[in-house]
């Protein structure tokens, strides 16, 4: 019997030549994609501008100044 030469391992479907994962597409879609990735980042590696303590601290401040005004009007 012929003996069949070893096969080379199938290769993934070629997605093009210019294809490139990292790169966004070039069409509306990509370029969505590309952008909310982008915020993405953006938003892990900036922390927030002010602590949470004084957010919440200038709420409260804030709803016991309405509360203030309800009750002395």
């Amino acid at each position: 019997m012929d003996q069949l030469p070893d096969q080379p391992p199938p290769t993934p479907k070629k997605l093009g030549a210019d294809f490139n994962p990292d790169r966004p597409a070039s069409n509306r879609f990509g370029r969505r994609l590309q952008r909310i990735r982008d915020e993405v980042e953006r938003n892990r590696t900036v922390g927030p501008k002010y602590p949470t303590w004084v957010l919440a601290l200038i709420l409260v401040a804030i709803i016991a100044f309405f509360i203030l005004i309800v009750v002395y009007s």
